[in-house]
């Protein structure tokens, strides 16, 4: 009981972090100045007050990476109309201009789409154009784009609003849309291997600080147990999710450190996707409970 505690206070320092090895790779780069510790106190509620240290995320070598790894998955065309959910700075975002027809960014911190919008203009990139707007209720009309992309948005979705931000994908896809996203993809239950791997990890990192490292994993193990911790799901849960939302050719990985890359596609025309009594059953039996 005492260890399980101890991994879900863990899981909420992970979500603290944004990440495993992406962190260290923030730490190293950020350790002179104030933005680790800035970044370390960041609250999902509270991103307008914490863009610097955001757009810092965004330029490490690890997140770097990332973008384009989700970029190369996306197989972006120059006709492709992109929408990038949760665009925070513009990690994908400007990614994708330079690739694609047109972008549509989305945040739902006005701070955020401000310096996205300013660091469009300073590169000259016309056609990025910047909403403010929540991922279970995009401001964009249906069947609007070819691709839709994200990264490290979802996990601060419950289940519910998970599941209601993947019916908007598949509204604004067209028919035969991509749809590509990195997320934290693991559970606090620690179920898995792979989950108890990660969390161990970093609440050992979290001891080894001392007192500071015990007392905030108290606190934030007191988080989880009164429901205040983000909500990132592990992978078998987005391939059910993806699957009864009616996507087809899904395909989720979860990487080395804390987090996944998702792969889907709104069925063509004609071919509509599965109910979602369905799509449990292809997904090997109903979605369980985390």
């Amino acid at each position: 009981m005492k260890s399980h505690a101890l991994f879900k206070a863990a899981g909420r320092a992970i979500c603290e972090d944004r990440s495993i090895s992406l962190k260290d790779s923030v730490n190293r780069q950020l350790q002179q100045g104030p933005g680790a510790r800035g970044l370390a106190r960041a609250r999902a509620k509270d991103w307008d007050a914490h863009v610097d240290h955001m757009e810092a995320l965004a330029r490490t070598p690890a997140f770097a990476a990332l973008r384009e790894r989700i970029l190369e998955l996306a197989e972006l065309a120059p006709s492709d109309r992109v929408l990038d959910i949760g665009a925070g700075t513009g990690l994908l975002a400007l990614g994708a201009a330079e690739r694609a027809r047109s972008v549509v960014a989305i945040d739902v911190s006005t701070a955020m789409c401000e310096r996205l919008a300013a660091r469009a203009r300073a590169g000259g990139r016309s056609n990025v154009e910047v909403r403010t707007g929540d991922a279970a209720q995009l401001p964009v009309a249906d069947q609007s784009f070819e691709v839709v992309l994200s990264n490290y948005c979802f996990h601060h979705l419950p289940d519910p609003a998970k599941r209601s931000a993947l019916a908007e994908v598949a509204r604004v896809l067209v028919p035969g849309g991509r749809f590509v996203f990195g997320d934290m993809m693991f559970s606090f239950s620690a179920a898995s291997r792979r989950d108890r791997r990660v969390l161990a990890r970093l609440a050992l990192r979290m001891i080894r600080r001392g007192p500071a490292g015990l007392w905030r994993l108290a606190r934030n193990g007191a988080r989880v147990m009164v429901g205040r911790s983000e909500h990132p799901a592990p992978a078998q849960w987005w391939e059910r999710a993806l699957v009864e939302a009616g996507f087809e050719d899904v395909s989720v990985q979860a990487l080395e450190h804390e987090g996944g890359i998702a792969c889907a596609r709104k069925p063509p025309e004609g071919r509509g996707g599965l109910t979602a009594a369905e799509g449990a059953t292809v997904a090997g039996g109903p979605t369980p409970t985390r």
